[in-house]
Parts: C-alpha cells; sequence; structure tokens
C-alpha cells in the first residue's frame, strides 16, 4: 500500500510586539536617532561647516586623471589666481605647474540666512527647555536638572568652487557631478550632526586665462548652504531643588510638635530663667509661633539638626552670640535634620531680664504651674 505524505501546515509567526503605523511609526523615529546621543546638539559655527564643505568638495566630486585624485585646495576671497600660482607646490618634472585641481573659497560676509524660510527668530533671546530631569545629590537630596539652549540664529554661505584643468573633458565631467548632485533640488552636508541644505546657485565659464602661455579651462560653480549657527554659550544647566510634601494640610493624625516652656530662679543670678524647648517629630522642618514674654536668649542646643534658621518678625537672626526677643514677636525656624527619620530637638536657654528676685524671698514654685504649650504652623 502506497504512503501518501500529508501536506505541511503553514506556520504563522506570532507576533509578540504590535507593529506601529502611521503617526506613532513617525513619531518613534526621533526616539531611534536621538538614542544614546547626549542631551545637547553639538555646537555649529562656520569653522565646522567650512570644513565639512571642504570634505564635500573633496570627496562627493571627486576627480581622477591617469589613475590620480585631482587635489582640493582652498583660496581666500580676496586672493587672485595669479598670487597663489606663485606659491604653488604642485608642479611636475619639469618645473610646470600642473592645471588639474580644485578650489574652494567662501564670501567673507555671510548673510541673515533663509533655513526657516525667512522667519526671524523670537525677540528677546529667550532660553527653551530641552528635558527637564531628576538627579540625586551627594547628599542625598533629590533635585531638577532642566537642560535649556536659545534659538539658533540663520546665516547664507556663499561657496565658490571652481576647477582648472588643461583638458576640456574634465570640464564636461565636473559639469555632470554638479548636476548629478543637485538634480533634487538640495543637497546635504553634515557638520557636527547637522543636516545643512545647499542649493546651486550658479554655473559660469570663466576660460580666459593663460599661464607661461598655456591655455587652460575654468568652470565656477556657486553653491549656497543656508545654514544656522549654535555657539557652546548658548547652551545652559540649571538645578533646581524637589519639594516633596510628605503630608497633606490638615492631618490630624500625627502629633504637632510642642513648644514647652519652663520658668525658675537661679541662685545668685537676680533674674528669673528660661528654658524653651521645641520638639519636632520626624520629618517636620518648619515651626512658627507668637511667644508670649521678653526672654533673652544666652545659649541654644540642638539634638539631631545640623543647623536652623531663625528670624524674628521676618527679620532672620543669627543665634551663635545669642539674641533678645519681645513678647508678642512673631518666630519663625527652620531646620536642617541629620537624620529626618527621628525626633529632634532645640532648646533656648536664657533668663526674663524684667523678672528679678532677692536673696533671702522664696520664689513662686514654678512646678505648680500649668505647662504653656503653643499651637504652631506644620508645613
Amino acid at each position: 500500500m502506497a504512503r501518501t505524505s500529508q501536506p505541511k501546515k503553514y506556520i504563522q509567526t506570532v507576533k509578540l510586539k504590535d507593529t506601529e503605523y502611521g503617526y506613532p511609526r513617525r513619531k518613534s523615529y526621533g526616539k531611534t536617532i536621538l538614542n544614546k546621543e547626549t542631551v545637547f546638539p553639538k555646537p555649529l559655527e562656520y569653522e565646522d561647516i567650512d570644513n565639512e564643505f571642504f570634505k564635500f568638495v573633496s570627496d562627493e566630486l571627486k576627480m581622477s586623471i591617469n589613475g590620480k585624485n585631482i587635489p582640493t585646495f582652498t583660496l581666500y576671497s580676496n586672493q587672485r589666481f595669479s598670487e597663489y600660482s606663485q606659491s604653488w607646490s604642485h608642479v611636475d618634472d619639469d618645473g610646470n605647474l600642473l592645471m588639474n585641481f580644485k578650489t574652494v573659497n567662501r564670501e567673507n560676509n555671510p548673510k541673515p540666512g533663509e533655513n526657516q524660510g525667512g522667519l526671524w527668530n523670537i525677540p528677546g533671546d529667550q532660553r527653551y527647555t530641552l528635558l527637564i530631569r531628576d538627579v540625586l545629590e551627594d547628599n542625598g537630596e533629590e533635585s531638577y536638572e532642566i537642560y535649556s539652549m536659545s534659538q539658533p540664529y540663520c546665516v547664507d554661505l556663499t561657496y565658490r568652487i571652481s576647477i582648472i584643468t588643461d583638458i576640456y573633458e574634465n570640464i564636461n565631467y565636473f559639469n555632470e557631478l554638479i548636476n548629478s548632485k543637485f538634480k533634487s533640488r538640495q543637497c546635504y552636508i553634515r557638520p557636527n550632526g547637522h543636516f545643512i541644505p545647499m542649493v546651486l546657485e550658479e554655473i559660469n565659464d570663466n576660460t580666459e586665462y593663460t599661464v607661461s602661455e598655456r591655455k587652460f579651462y575654468n568652470q565656477t560653480v556657486i553653491i549656497k548652504a543656508m545654514a544656522y549657527i549654535i555657539k557652546e554659550e548658548d547652551f545652559k544647566v540649571e538645578k533646581k531643588p524637589k519639594r516633596i510634601k510628605l503630608f497633606m494640610q490638615g492631618d490630624t493624625k500625627r502629633p504637632k510638635p510642642e513648644i514647652n516652656i519652663d520658668e525658675y530662679f537661679k541662685d545668685k543670678v537676680g533674674y528669673k530663667s528660661i528654658e524653651l524647648t521645641i520638639d519636632l517629630k520626624e520629618y517636620h522642618n518648619k515651626v512658627e509661633f507668637v511667644i508670649d514674654t521678653d526672654f533673652v536668649i544666652e545659649k541654644t542646643e540642638l539634638y539631631n539638626l545640623r543647623n536652623i534658621r531663625l528670624s524674628v518678625n521676618d527679620m532672620p537672626y543669627y543665634i551663635d552670640k545669642g539674641f533678645k526677643v519681645k513678647e508678642n514677636d512673631s518666630i519663625k525656624i527652620i531646620v536642617n535634620h541629620i537624620d529626618p527619620s527621628i525626633n529632634s530637638q532645640i532648646k533656648f536657654i536664657g533668663y526674663n531680664p524684667n523678672k528679678t528676685f532677692i536673696n533671702g524671698e522664696i520664689p513662686i514654685d514654678v512646678k505648680d504651674e500649668v505647662d504653656k504649650y503653643e499651637d504652631i504652623t506644620i508645613e
């Protein structure tokens, strides 16, 4: 009995990821281009564009005669060919000037450009944000790192390419190269990764010179590069603190920091001594209250605090050498914790300059007095 083979089943590939189409796919191109790139684009100045244009003429408009590539040289716009030929180093064995070469020069006065379609920049030299990202500082605090740059300005750079040759066929070949490069209206160079469009302005025949009574041909091409300029000082990086609210306003479940004022008499002092203690719960970093007595602070003690900033009636005070406050003064304190996850304490030690006692008198027992507490504002 003959064995019949079963046809193979069609295996359909399982797509683990949906393919993007339309706008989402075009949007993803930007992520692909910028993958592993720096945040800022590279600067772009005249020298960068000049070097890239010279490379374009040397490599993209390459010509060879007898198996040798003809060289490309640069000329200043105000330099005549006769002056250039006097310092020429490319000569044959008989000392005759080699006539097959290309030259490149540029106008010295670039004008406002058309890269933006003839539109002008936004006035005021504003900066525009490119990226905002979170960073972790050395002290463990988080902050925002903001990258911004100014808007580039546009310029048109006009270049002149000349071919000097003693063979007429080279003129035809060079003309074909030029028209082939600009058959789509624009041709591009890419200095420092920036795409700069170029347009063909003119093609001229300047065959009217003789060197040592030898005939040569000269064809000139004028190309306009529609560029923009970006300088290093256009970039800016700023850091701003990141504020995190740990507790919502009106949260009554968490205990408030409390203020405790203890008054007592010291022997041989003559004034009524005061200790004002502020107990701060974890993550509390700001205290505001109104004091109900005159108080001369001679000493400050801190627990689990690096430093504090104190202001009385919105006037900053230095506490290292002591300070004075009066009744009904508004006191505001901002603290910097060593470990914000545990309680902290501030203790001001001093005296009331308005209350004194005479030796031998029995002072009031302050233990019988009711402790005084102040409601405070928490942030």
